[in-house]
């Protein structure tokens, strides 16, 4: 749907065809928004967030011994943000040809744009490059590919992809969709890093992915969970111990396996405290009247965000190949 005032008649106007405003098929509510940590940045560009390290005990080898000491030692990484805005026009005659009062559905159809661009965010955010630091000023970067994301998963320690045709654990090379066998190795794969069980696992497929899972006897068939996917044709939110988004951003790329020759999907999986969401605005909305434009009334939207990689042990990616 266009938005402009200029080069004839708006689209919003009374027509014999139509006599309400309709907006075009998009997606409404961020998918993504819910699947991370989420953190307030006020009053700055960037902020630290530190990674406490594991500690450990010393025994104890008799009465009144010294008392050791350890360094509390801590992974510093920042979140940067970015501000996005746009704005719209509404002409002061604009409201005498029409029957729907347009402040409302514009403002409506501006956060859904919010909403969409904070899944940008957060899904670039997947295998981006991170600043890790002390400070702003002195820091180095962490990139997806230098912390083994570009090297298959085997097993302990060796790799964050899980390849399409990987053949690990109960996998066939064969079955290079999404496949029970790759979501055995999404949970090896945090059992192995000895992630937190409590914490929630989500894993973003695109649409093909959720027909591959409706192709697996464990997923539609009773005998193995109490949901029936196949009456409502819907993903099942929370299958296999794993909250799944079905989303159209998850695209298919060009030789972009980890052998570099075939086209797949990226699927991450992450752990919710994996991935930061840092907002500095969430969604501001003025409205004023350009005296400059025949006293038009602007309605401007603005947002700030920025999402981080927190930690490689929590965040793996299964390759589906189209």
């Amino acid at each position: 749907m266009s938005i402009t005032l200029s080069g004839g008649i708006p689209t919003w106007f009374v027509d014999k065809f139509s006599a309400n405003l309709w907006h075009v098929c998009q997606q409404e509510e961020s998918k993504f928004g819910q699947s991370v940590r989420v953190e307030s940045i006020l009053n700055a560009e960037d902020k630290a967030f530190d990674m406490l390290d594991a500690f450990s005990l010393e025994e104890k080898t008799g009465r009144n011994s010294q008392t050791p000491t350890l360094d509390a030692s801590t992974q510093r990484r920042w979140v940067d943000t970015t501000p996005f805005h746009n704005a719209v026009l509404k002409d002061k005659d604009d409201d005498i040809s029409m029957i729907v009062e347009p402040t409302g559905d514009f403002i409506a159809n501006f956060r859904k744009a919010v909403n969409r661009k904070k899944d940008d965010i957060i899904l670039t955010s997947m295998d981006a490059t991170v600043t890790s630091g002390r400070r702003a000023g002195d820091t180095t970067s962490l990139s997806w590919e230098n912390q083994n994301g570009n090297v298959k998963y085997t097993g302990k320690d060796t790799g964050r992809t899980i390849a399409h045709d990987t053949a690990v654990g109960n996998a066939s090379a064969a079955d290079t969709g999404m496949t029970v066998e790759k979501i055995e190795l999404i949970h090896e794969y945090f059992a192995f890093n000895d992630c937190d069980d409590s914490v929630p696992t989500w894993c973003m497929i695109s649409p093909r992915q959720s027909t591959n899972l409706f192709g697996q006897e464990e997923y539609i068939n009773i005998d193995y969970q109490n949901s029936k996917p196949l009456p409502t044709g819907r993903i099942l939110r929370n299958w296999h111990n794993i909250n799944w988004i079905v989303s159209t951003k998850v695209v298919v790329g060009s030789n972009n396996d980890v052998d570099a020759d075939t086209n797949v999907f990226k699927c991450f999986a992450w752990k919710q405290d994996g991935i930061i969401l840092g907002v500095q605005d969430e969604l501001t909305v003025e409205m004023s009247i350009r005296d400059d434009l025949s006293y038009s009334q602007q309605i401007y939207v603005h947002m700030n965000m920025g999402a981080m990689r927190m930690d490689e042990d929590r965040v793996c990616v299964v390759e589906c190949q189209a």
